[in-house]
């Protein structure tokens, strides 16, 4: 029964750990894409909407995703947008998500997931897997030290 719990706790540690799948994928396997990274992911929620935005990068081009978020069970992608600026030109066209995962940060910020396909002037073309990432709070400027009746 011991053996038994070490490969339940095994299994369970291992499902924990971090991915090495790569946030953008060419799906014609035409460009190599391994070296762009996640840079970051900001969101506003407001109500049951939320607006993100998702910056990838290698060190030379910055693709941009902006996402509307439906919060509900399930949340869905209400609409999306990216666009692609590389040496020489822009790419751009729509989002759909394969899959969207929201939580909803009662207890912290709010954090935000999923696999979304990018479709450009030629069809569907690359797929953006964004690990649940929690998002920052927003920025509050500090208050000066007057009172506000």
């Amino acid at each position: 029964m011991h053996r038994r719990g070490v490969l339940i706790l095994f299994a369970a540690l291992a499902s924990c750990a971090p991915s090495d799948r790569r946030p953008l994928q060419d799906l014609s396997g035409h460009e190599d894409l391994d070296r762009f990274t996640l840079q970051s992911v900001h969101g506003v929620r407001d109500g049951d909407r939320m607006a993100v935005q998702v910056l990838i990068s290698d060190s030379s081009s910055i693709l941009t995703l902006d996402l509307h978020l439906a919060i509900g069970s399930p949340t869905t992608l209400q609409s999306g947008i990216w666009r692609w600026s590389v040496p020489g030109g822009l790419r751009e066209g729509t989002v759909s998500a394969r899959s969207v995962t929201f939580l909803g940060g009662q207890d912290g910020p709010p954090s935000v997931g999923g696999t979304f396909d990018l479709t450009g002037a030629g069809g569907l073309r690359y797929r953006v897997t964004l690990p649940l990432t929690a998002l920052p709070r927003p920025f509050r400027p500090a208050t000066s030290g007057r009172q506000h009746p």
